[in-house]
């Protein structure tokens, strides 16, 4: 007779293992956390340790580079503070001089203003002194002789057809100063003081009739001119006329100049006095 089939347990393995692994996991760590805090006092001592001569190292360092930068800003904002101070002060100055300008501004345009008058007033006496005189241009040189004064109270009336019964006197009679100047070079004018300005009137009639008829005078074989004598702001003043004279004498205009600077035109039957050279020049515009 066979004997029953004994049953016998099948062991639980997998769940045995995992709680064998479990208990063993928490054994280990128990057993490293007993060993992490008995080291700790002594881990954080060499920590502590390091981090204060590092920290020092560093901080050492730092200031020693630090330093420099610092002096140098501290010095950077003074000088700065400086210049702001002296900016300051320039401007306050400046501001001053230029409220102080506007009075000397207008002081001096009214000493401009004055010194105008002035030169105006002191060239006026200077032609009222001139206003004897005349001045003959291309006599050569030495033909005055060693008595310029009485060769020309003989010589004028004869060139101007002036009457000897009234004649002219002369003061005195000299060439420009200067050196003489070469054979084939201008002769110096001669200035001639008259005795009275009538006489200096009659002669510059006398020698404008001759101009207008177009007969030239001569002493011998050269050609001289008579003219006024004037200031050298005047002669300047003249001189700007030259330009449209040549202009005026090609359009058969007949000219004279006038005390101090004017220019009296007679062209077409009309006669015109001009105070510029540029109201001329529109004359002759509007006869093209």
């Amino acid at each position: 007779m066979p004997r029953p089939r004994k049953n016998n347990p099948v062991p639980e393995t997998t769940d045995n293992r995992s709680e064998a692994n479990e208990l063993a996991s928490q054994a280990t760590c128990k057993t490293r956390g007993e060993d992490d805090s008995a080291m700790d006092p002594a881990l954080q001592e060499v920590i502590r340790a390091v981090t204060e001569n590092l920290t020092k190292v560093f901080e050492d360092k730092l200031k020693h580079q630090i330093d420099p930068i610092s002096r140098f800003m501290r010095e950077y904002q003074e000088q700065l503070h400086s210049h702001e101070e002296r900016i300051t002060a320039a401007e306050t100055r400046i501001s001053d001089l230029e409220d102080g300008a506007a009075p000397i501004d207008n002081k001096i345009k009214s000493l401009e203003k004055r010194l105008k008058e002035l030169e105006e007033h002191a060239d006026d006496l200077e032609n009222r002194g001139r206003r004897k005189n005349i001045r003959i241009i291309g006599l050569p040189e030495g033909k005055e002789g060693s008595d310029p004064a009485l060769l020309f109270e003989t010589w004028l009336p004869e060139l101007l057809n002036i009457e000897r019964e009234k004649g002219v006197k002369v003061e005195r009679a000299h060439r420009t100063a200067g050196r003489a100047p070469a054979h084939d070079q201008k002769p110096r004018p001669i200035l001639v003081r008259l005795h009275n300005f009538r006489d200096k009137q009659r002669i510059m009639s006398a020698a404008w009739e001759k101009s207008k008829s177009n007969q030239p005078l001569k002493h011998g074989d050269a050609t001289v001119m008579i003219f006024s004598d004037f200031s050298a702001a005047v002669v300047t003043k003249r001189k700007r006329f030259d330009e449209v004279k040549k202009r005026l004498k090609s359009a058969g205009a007949i000219y004279r100049m006038l005390y101090p600077a004017q220019l009296k035109v007679t062209l077409r039957g009309t006669t015109k006095i001009f105070q510029s050279p540029t109201e001329v020049e529109r004359f002759l515009e509007t006869l093209d």
